[in-house]
């Protein structure tokens, strides 16, 4: 299933933005989660998140 962004030309304009930064890893990074997306290597960190503790 697609995600759809809804502010796709902010997405971009965050995107450029990004590149031009010295840390653009981090950059990026932030910008995605901003979006809503996260790099599978952030899976771990958000384990257990939305579920009740048993």
């Amino acid at each position: 299933m697609p995600i759809f962004l809804p502010d796709y030309d902010r997405l971009l304009s965050d995107l450029r933005a990004a590149a031009l930064t010295t840390d653009w890893r981090s950059a990026m990074a932030e910008v995605l989660a901003g979006a809503d997306l996260m790099p599978e290597v952030c899976r771990g960190d958000f384990e257990g998140e939305g579920r009740e503790a048993a």
